[in-house]
């Protein structure tokens, strides 16, 4: 059964046509590289776009960061060690961890609700990158179907098995890089499959070393008498090593090297484990039915010591841990129905998830790890149901689309900490509960220029849930609202294809939560502002090209003063090229994906260097064997993956000081991994 990813296009009449997917190569011929796409969503505003394997199969993708930056307009850093959930940047938001862009793998949620360490924690290191087959990017929130934390946008991954058969890919590279990946397809249906993989490195500095395992299998079965079901499951376990920060005035006084580490106990372990069961029920003319039900076990413990011995003497490391149980249930239902005798495409979702969430947060003592403070153990139960409704009519060239969602949560908090100890009671009682209804409109209008060529107009409002504890006995759940609108363009075509909007979002009461020394600043009214544009080109045949770019604007509505963090320039191209060689009966490919970053806003008027990388990868293919050549940063760009400033006190020997200095975390060096791929 499809997944959210997967669903057939409603039919539009006067829509701009969807490109048809490419042929596919035949299995035995060399490595496949055309585009699969099934059954994307029809798009319905300027900037939402899908990516096929065919252009994130051009660039280097070693982990899920790589998958990540392929997204027009994404910033996805990682700055904290392997298996940390990489931080996000996008249209003007700094997303943190999550909490300002949906995520979605094969119809499983990743976002986290009232994680400890972020709120909408998305960890996608599970994902195993050769399986990523599209990537379906609705930048924004004018959709109804986007839910919680889709303030900035959605992105959904589809997964797939790239041929039939079994293959086996080992990789071995610069800085003790070991990887193993072993994909079974057995028919031909890209959607069912098993994969597994294992990896470790020991990182490019001190403090960097990471182990990982990740299974993930699907099915697609077909139940007979037009019903059908797909059941996708996964494990994924790592541990990772975290270097921390590097002080600027350290590295210019020679007390550090650019690749430093800080305090040897950083990093952390995750597991996750996650199934997902689906029903798609028999087609009765244009209507058809889905049914989903989903569970999730994840953990994490992680400890970090970004400030030294500011706070304490002792040390200021921190250990946060975070068990947490999801279950969940949606249904969706799509529909062409008659309206004053015009065709409207219909489209309905229910759904229901329960999370379950056991925390803590500790002080430890940096000499020898002993704890010497309790900050948060609590046990949290948090209910989301939601309902959507959204329909389509087109007149002529013209075509109007009118939806909404509500979004109501429920929440359930015991403070074990103030329990058994009275100095954290803080009066609102040891058990607590709070609930609230989030209201959410979506409109659009589009004109057809041609038949692949439309201007668009939107609207949506977006939402973030909170984080539990904070919330006090019976107070009305606040969501974090935003308000969205969009301007623009697109045209659709098997050889070119591009997408060009304005775009604003408006946030009451936001809040900046600065994770690296633990402190949230109340901004009140927030406002986004910028453009972006994307261009997919197929001009000749094995030549690929997407490029990408946005500009963007983050303030503070009351004071006109630019928030802090965001990306105001991301541009990204990635450029592949096929090439038979009929004398060898091979294929070669050669591939790059460039990003550039510009300059963030930092606090206290600071601003972070300008990053461009440049990865690059050259592969020959022969029949059931292929050598690859990946090389990250091929420049050798000295490069900041994280700025920050804030004040910190690293040499417990020297006096206490509130003043600001600037820290960061060193980027990866050039690095090479070979890899041999044996297909069977």
């Amino acid at each position: 059964m499809p997944s959210e990813q997967q669903q057939d296009p409603e039919p539009a009449p006067e829509a701009v046509a969807e490109p048809p997917p490419e042929a596919p190569l035949p299995e035995e011929g060399p490595k496949q590289r055309a585009t699969v796409v099934r059954g994307t969503r029809p798009a319905q505003s300027a900037s939402e776009v899908t990516l096929g394997r065919d252009i994130l199969d051009t660039a280097p993708r070693r982990s899920a960061v790589d998958v990540l930056r392929v997204v027009p307009g994404l910033v996805a850093s990682q700055h904290s060690g392997e298996g940390k959930a990489q931080q996000l940047f996008l249209r003007g938001f700094d997303a943190l961890h999550g909490q300002d862009v949906e995520l979605n793998v094969g119809g499983l949620p990743v976002n986290e609700v009232s994680h400890i360490h972020a709120l909408g924690y998305a960890d996608t290191n599970f994902i195993i990158p050769e399986l990523v087959q599209s990537l379906e990017v609705t930048e924004g929130s004018y959709r109804a179907f986007q839910g919680d934390f889709a303030v900035a946008g959605t992105v959904r991954m589809d997964l797939g098995a790239r041929e039939k058969g079994v293959e086996f890919a080992g990789t071995l590279g610069q800085f003790g890089q070991r990887r193993l990946v072993v994909t079974v397809r057995p028919g031909e249906d890209p959607g069912t499959f098993a994969a597994a993989e294992i990896g470790e490195s020991n990182g490019f500095g001190p403090q960097r070393g990471h182990g990982r395992a990740s299974l993930l299998a699907q099915a697609n079965v077909d139940l007979g008498h037009g019903l059908s079901a797909r059941v996708l499951a996964g494990s994924y376990v790592t541990r990772f090593d975290s270097p921390g920060v590097v002080r600027e005035d350290d590295l210019e006084a020679g007390r550090r090297t650019f690749y430093s580490g800080s305090f040897p106990r950083q990093g952390g372990t995750v597991s996750r484990h996650q199934l997902l069961l689906g029903v798609e029920l028999p087609r009765e003319g244009t209507a058809r039915t889905r049914l989903e039900a989903f569970g999730i076990l994840s953990d994490l413990r992680l400890r970090n010591n970004f400030t030294g011995y500011r706070v304490d003497d002792r040390g200021d490391g921190l250990e946060q841990t975070n068990g947490g149980s999801t279950l969940g249930l949606r249904a969706e239902h799509r529909r062409h129905v008659s309206l004053f005798g015009q065709p409207v495409a219909l489209e309905l979702g229910l759904g229901g998830r329960r999370d379950g969430i056991q925390q803590t947060q500790r002080r430890y003592r940096e000499t020898d790890g002993t704890f010497f403070a309790d900050e948060v153990d609590a046990d949290i139960t948090q209910t989301d149901v939601w309902g959507y409704a959204e329909a389509r009519l087109p007149l002529g060239r013209w075509a109007f689309r009118l939806g909404g969602r509500a979004d109501a949560l429920g929440v359930e908090v015991f403070d074990a900490l103030a329990f058994r100890d009275p100095r954290f009671y803080d009066g609102q009682g040891y058990a607590r509960s709070a609930f609230g209804v989030h209201w959410g409109a979506k409109a659009g209008v589009e004109y057809s220029l041609t038949d692949t060529w439309a201007l668009f107009a939107s609207y949506g409002d977006g939402f973030r849930s909170p984080q539990a504890r904070s919330l006090s006995e019976g107070e009305r759940a606040p969501f974090v609202d935003v308000h969205g609108v969009e301007l623009g363009t697109r045209r659709e075509g098997e050889r070119l294809s591009f997408q060009a909007s304005l775009f604003g979002s408006q946030v009451e009461d936001d809040f900046f939560f600065d994770h690296t020394v633990g402190t949230t600043v109340f901004t009140g009214e927030t406002l986004r502002t910028g453009l972006s544009a994307a261009l997919q080109s197929r001009p000749l045949p094995g030549l690929t090209a997407a490029l990408s770019a946005t500009v963007a604007n983050a303030t503070v509505t009351r004071t006109d003063a630019r928030l802090p963090y965001f990306a105001p320039l991301v541009a990204r191209a990635d450029l592949g090229w096929e090439r038979p060689l009929s004398g060898i009966d091979a294929v070669l490919s050669v591939g790059t994906g460039l990003t550039l970053i510009g300059p963030r806003p930092l606090p206290y008027d600071e601003f972070s260097h300008t990053v461009f990388l440049a990865d690059a990868q050259v592969a020959l293919r022969r029949g059931a064997f292929a050598l690859r050549l990946d090389v990250m940063n091929l420049l050798n760009t000295r490069w900041r993956d994280g700025e920050f400033v804030y004040s910190s006190r690293f040499d417990p020997s020297t006096p206490p000081s509130l003043v600001p200095a600037r820290h960061f975390t060193a980027g990866s060096p050039r690095s090479a991994a070979l890899t041999l791929e044996v297909h069977l």
